[in-house]
């Protein structure tokens, strides 16, 4: 029996092929792949690498360069492209779409594959990767053979997907690329092509229903997870200004840190607010909740307590979180671009009135009452993000964990002239790609990264952790150890005598992380009060590499110091007549 020929490639069509792809990206504004070494994915990597105009960074785990990929495309506000071989490599990108789909991410995400006749018989290293990520894309697209196509054709493909991930909401996209060997591509370089012009964007914005609720005189804007530019800070804040409503700022948001927040009334306390009976009196007759759910979880219980009569979802990336099922209106639009606009048709003088002042007068007791906890209670979390407070510098990036960082953050970190650029993992909420998410955010900014983690967090992405140096990045991490991690302990299973929460929640790991800092070649300081930790972080936001700042904290003293500050706010409110 004769055994059947494989086809074989032709290394210059292909390399032609896999040029006008990438030279297509490059002319639609990417810059940047993170690639991550194979042999299938050798003809793009090659062709990357000749790319005028195209930056690589190399990384040895897939999930760890999809989410550096990810901070990247955050920190420079443009589409990045991840890069890798075939098999569960692709798989590991999972994570790292599913953040970038649900956070609105522009994501390029160029797998390679076996050709067709080599897919579903049981080839080494293959498996199904058309549609790998399933609905967490905004499209895709597979390649049989790359090089079977004209070049032409291949920019063609390379300009569709830029377009799909950046318009008309943002997000990953999926490109297969199968290919045939011989793999190695020929020495010389295949000939220019024409390439395609990205669209000019017209976004057109359609208020529905707020124009009208506007002219209430009782309302709020929630401002949750999202990521608004410059433009978009001062066009919020301004329309909160103009009519008279006072903006509930996200850590992540964007809006709670800056300049705007001397003119514009801007409230850092809200989680603590909406758990007080204050807020039950100080009912809003509208609310409009912009980008993603706050991370606050007094709002949630404070809509099922209290409710509005009307509550606007204002979302361009299809979310309109509604974990309250109180959402009235839904209105797609970017919030910055909505705001621009109803800014616009906005006439009269702007209001001002009790209304605005009751919240930013009851926001400066309850973050002075929570201040004073944490600067007078034992050194744990809420002492860290006071002292990150203090001595972050203005125009600073920091990245913040899920779980109990991001909480400890909204419920401690008041609003400031200084800007601080907070970037948070808010899509899907995960606490995994952490380092790499800060150490992708390092790369695309000219300002101090730093990385605010808890111990699990970081433990998930170590290995990305250990490319710092590799990369030739400056990062400070700011690390919390309380030995296995500490949300669960607000739980009320945490207090039952009848299960060992210690063991199945908290999770206790035993390790010395101290030991990572020289693992991946970083300085380790191990401050013991908020007055060393300032001092460490002076001097680390200004040295090169790596710094972990090591602090060893106390699950059950995190939760007594925010019941803490919960209680003493509604006392603080009580007393003060509110």
């Amino acid at each position: 029996m004769t055994g059947t020929t494989l086809p074989a490639a032709d290394p210059a069509a292909t390399q032609a092929w896999c040029r006008a792809f990438l030279a297509q990206l490059v002319s639609c504004g990417v810059q940047h792949v993170a690639v991550s070494p194979g042999s299938r994915s050798t003809p793009m990597t090659v062709a990357a690498d000749r790319t005028h105009g195209l930056e690589l960074t190399m990384h040895l785990d897939e999930r760890s360069g999809g989410f550096f990929a990810l901070g990247l495309a955050r920190a420079s506000r443009r589409p990045v492209a991840v890069l890798c071989t075939s098999g569960t490599a692709a798989a590991n990108y999972l994570p790292a779409v599913v953040e970038a789909f649900h956070s609105g991410v522009p994501l390029l995400v160029l797998t390679t594959d076996r050709p067709p006749e080599l897919r579903g018989i049981g080839a080494p290293q293959a498996i199904d990767q058309v549609e790998l990520y399933g609905t967490h894309t905004r499209w895709t697209a597979n390649v049989g053979t790359a090089g079977i196509e004209t070049p032409g054709e291949a920019a063609s493909l390379a300009h569709q997907a830029v377009v799909r991930a950046t318009r008309p909401a943002p997000g990953p996209v999926h490109v297969n690329i199968g290919l045939r060997e011989p793999l190695e591509p020929p020495t010389q370089d295949p000939p220019p092509i024409g390439l395609l012009p990205m669209p000019p964007e017209h976004a057109t914005v359609e208020p529905g229903p707020l124009l009208e609720l506007l002219e209430t005189e009782r309302g709020l804007l929630v401002a949750g997870p999202m990521d608004p530019d410059a433009r978009g800070v001062e066009t919020i804040s301004e329309l909160s200004r103009r009519i008279g409503w006072p903006i509930l700022a996200d850590p992540a948001s964007g809006l709670r840190r800056g300049p705007h927040t001397s003119h514009a009334p801007v409230v850092a306390g809200g989680d603590h607010l909406l758990r007080s009976s204050w807020a039950d009196d100080h009912r809003p007759d509208v609310v409009i909740q912009l980008g993603a759910m706050p991370t606050s979880k007094g709002y949630r219980l404070w809509l099922d307590r209290v409710g509005t009569d009307r509550l606007v979802a204002v979302d361009h990336l299809g979310r309109f979180p509604d974990a309250a099922q109180r959402v009235t209106d839904r209105v797609a639009a970017e919030p910055g671009l909505l705001a621009s606009e109803l800014l616009d048709r906005l006439g009269g003088a702007e209001r001002s009135g009790p209304w605005a002042t009751a919240w930013t007068d009851a926001d400066s007791t309850a973050m002075s009452t929570v201040l004073a906890i944490a600067d007078d209670g034992p050194f744990d979390e809420p002492g860290v993000v006071t002292a990150m407070h203090r001595c972050l510098t203005a125009g600073a990036n920091l990245v913040v964990a899920n779980s109990m960082p991001i909480r400890d953050l909204d419920a401690f970190l008041p609003t400031d002239e200084r800007p601080l650029r907070i970037i948070a993992n808010r899509g899907a909420n995960g606490i995994d790609g952490m380092a790499s998410t800060a150490l992708g955010v390092a790369a695309g900014s000219s300002e101090p990264t730093v990385l605010f983690t808890g111990d699990l967090a970081l433990l998930h992405d170590l290995g990305g952790l250990l490319a710092t140096r590799r990369l030739g990045l400056d990062l400070t991490v700011v690390l919390v150890d309380n030995d296995g991690g500490g949300i669960f302990s607000f739980l009320p299973i945490a207090d039952s005598d009848h299960v060992n929460h210690h063991r199945l929640f908290h999770t206790p790991h035993g390790l010395d992380l101290g030991g990572i800092a020289a693992l991946a070649g970083g300085r380790l300081h191990e401050p013991t009060d908020a007055t060393s930790l300032e001092e460490v972080l002076g001097s680390a936001l200004s040295s090169s590499g790596l710094d972990l700042v090591r602090v060893t904290v106390d699950a059950v003293t995190n939760v007594g110091l925010h019941r803490a500050a919960a209680s003493a706010v509604q006392c603080a409110l009580v007393d003060d007549g509110g």
